[in-house]
């Protein structure tokens, strides 16, 4: 095992102090930045995310020949879907567009997929092959990324631009083929992975079924719940100011506060602020595939006197537990079951902003978003009553006494290990004042023409990679222990791609057994992982807040170089690279 960089971790975060000039700023009493001197490269990094060099960040006029989006009518699963062992291949075609929507009310242009918002529900079934032929009319480069696939041995097909792909070019298209793991289902979700695309709109869930779920067959029906944050101007205007020295323009939000995020405009149940509905039938027991698609914000969810029964998190089956309310932060799916057996009527479905883990507040937002569940009645407005439970004000996951496994999942022993420290901080050179955020030293930058797979497909375990990327290199299959250290005073869902991991260690040091593929770090504490390094190929580790990855808050494993230069990469990929080195800049 190796870091990419000379020394070890403490090394690396005496690197990014020593020499520094100092000095905390006090950002309302909620968490400290630091200006550092001397980071070499941070102007290149802001202007690459402010200009979208090969990103794809959208554009804010309006076209005269965009279309309204639509939005899909219904999120009830088909039922006539065949559950089965037998393995076949699904095709979908995906045209990434700009449309003109209204999610909330306010129009405005959106990037979306097929025309919908959100995108196209995509299901299949353990060991099936899926293809996905995506067609990128966007006028800047754009990825899709398949939340949660292992991808073992289709590494190229994970979709994170600058790491296993360069961004589609506009008007071309690249076509994802993978197997779904045999061994793997449960609810996960698609979206795009390069700088805050997402944020605009281009996402949409994705259902591996399969007869083997421990769960399989303890429901009757199936419903998505997909919640998220909602801007009422494209992101990218908004990451050029955060980024910024001054940050998000004040006037809208109490005062200027540096590196604090936008908060948004509104929230979506299944892609409305309002008149979401799901129209039940009584006496059955529905699961719930509740996943979180938003940029910023966790949400609690929770149905007006019906019980929430826990059985799914992130793709792993859980022992049942009962609750009122599920807390599901940036990227986390989770399983209910809800049975529509009290009094015939409609209730209200909630979604409740967590708002209090803004660093700004806007004061037109509305943190409470609703749905109506109806069931043996017409549908009416209801007047159900909110479960009387206080709700935490501290942004984390389920208590981990709750995630349990149904399938015995207990860790190996570690082999090998790495600490690791987040920060943000606003870096100055003589062009400026920037925010970005580091792990250890390191600030990461997407390479838009020359990802890190192709960098070690070419050069395996002797590649150098560039001062700003952080990878963890491991030739052989260990059993991986990664300690997160978080300098900053809120809390942060990080993903690993290619990977479920066990959580071992949080704040109070306690044990956890959890398995899953998003965490939820804790402000001012760490959390510690552990995951077999068996998956070749270049692997991100980032917080999945669009914010704080467009600002550099991500990493990357690089599991068995010398496997990866075996991988079968199709041309077409770097064909496509060689499209980006010619010049595709956001207008």
């Amino acid at each position: 095992m190796s870091l990419s960089k000379e020394g070890s971790s403490s090394d690396h975060e005496s690197r990014a102090l020593n020499g520094a000039r100092i000095t905390p700023i006090r950002r309302s009493g909620r968490r400290k930045l630091f200006i550092i001197t001397g980071i070499a490269g941070a102007i290149v990094v802001v202007l690459a995310l402010a200009l979208g060099l090969g990103l794809g960040l959208g554009l804010k006029k309006k076209t005269s020949n965009m279309s309204y989006v639509t939005t899909n009518s219904s999120f009830l699963l088909d039922p006539s879907f065949v559950v089965t062992n037998a393995t076949t291949t699904r095709y979908y075609e995906f045209v990434i567009s700009e449309a003109v929507g209204s999610p909330d009310g306010a129009e405005r242009t959106m990037l979306v997929v097929n025309n919908q918002f959100p995108g196209p529900i995509i299901e299949v079934n353990s060991g099936d092959e899926l293809v996905v032929n995506v067609i990128n009319q966007l006028p800047n480069g754009t990825t899709i990324h398949w939340h949660g696939q292992l991808q073992n041995g289709t590494n190229y097909m994970d979709g994170t631009s600058g790491i296993t792909q360069c961004p589609i070019p506009p008007g071309m298209n690249y076509t994802y083929r993978f197997t779904i793991n045999p061994n793997q289902y449960g609810t996960f979700w698609y979206h795009a992975h390069a700088s805050t695309q997402y944020t605009d709109g281009i996402y949409g869930p994705f259902i591996i079924h399969s007869p083997n779920e421990p769960i399989f067959g303890q429901y009757d029906r199936e419903a998505l719940v997909i919640l998220s944050d909602w801007y009422d101007v494209m992101s990218s205007g908004l990451l050029t100011q955060y980024l910024s020295s001054a940050g998000i323009d004040g006037s809208n939000y109490g005062g200027i506060n540096p590196g604090a995020e936008p908060p948004p405009d509104s929230g979506l149940i299944n892609g409305k602020m309002t008149g979401s509905s799901f129209d039940l039938e009584p006496n059955l027991r529905y699961r719930l595939r509740i996943i979180n698609m938003g940029t910023l914000t966790e949400f609690m969810f929770s149905v007006d006197s019906h019980v929430l029964s826990v059985v799914e998190a992130d793709g792993t089956s859980l022992v049942p537990v009962d609750v009122h309310r599920v807390p599901i932060h940036v990227a986390q799916r989770y399983s209910v079951i809800l049975t529509t057996n009290q009094t015939a009527g409609s209730y209200n479905v909630r979604g409740e902003m967590q708002s209090s883990c803004y660093k700004l507040s806007n004061p037109n937002l509305n943190t409470m978003v609703l749905a109506t569940m109806t069931y043996g009645a017409s549908p009416t407005t209801p007047n159900t009553q909110d479960w009387s439970d206080a709700i935490p004000a501290l942004c984390l996951d389920l208590n981990s006494t709750m995630i349990v496994p149904q399938i015995a999942m207990d860790p190996p022993n570690s082999t090998e290990s790495v600490q690791v420290f987040m920060s943000f901080e606003q870096t100055v050179q003589s062009g400026g004042t920037q925010t970005l955020a580091f792990i250890n030293s390191t600030s990461w930058l997407s390479d838009t023409t020359n990802p890190t797979l192709l960098q070690m497909s070419k050069a395996g375990i002797q590649t150098a990679f560039d001062s700003n990327q952080l990878v963890v290199v491991n030739d052989n299959i260990t059993v991986f222990d990664l300690i997160v250290n978080n300098y900053d005073d809120s809390s942060h869902p990080f993903h690993l791609h290619g990977h479920i991991f066990w959580i071992i260690g949080e704040g109070d040091g306690s044990y956890i057994s959890g398995v899953r593929d998003t965490l939820t770090l804790p402000g001012y504490g760490w959390v510690a992982i552990r995951f077999i390094t068996d998956n070749p190929g270049l692997w991100a580790f980032h917080c999945h807040i669009g914010w704080h990855m467009a600002a550099g808050l991500l990493m990357q494993f690089a599991d068995l170089p010398s496997k990866v230069q075996e991988l079968q990469i199709p041309s077409y990929l770097s064909d496509q690279c060689t499209q980006q080195s010619g010049g595709i800049v956001a207008n």
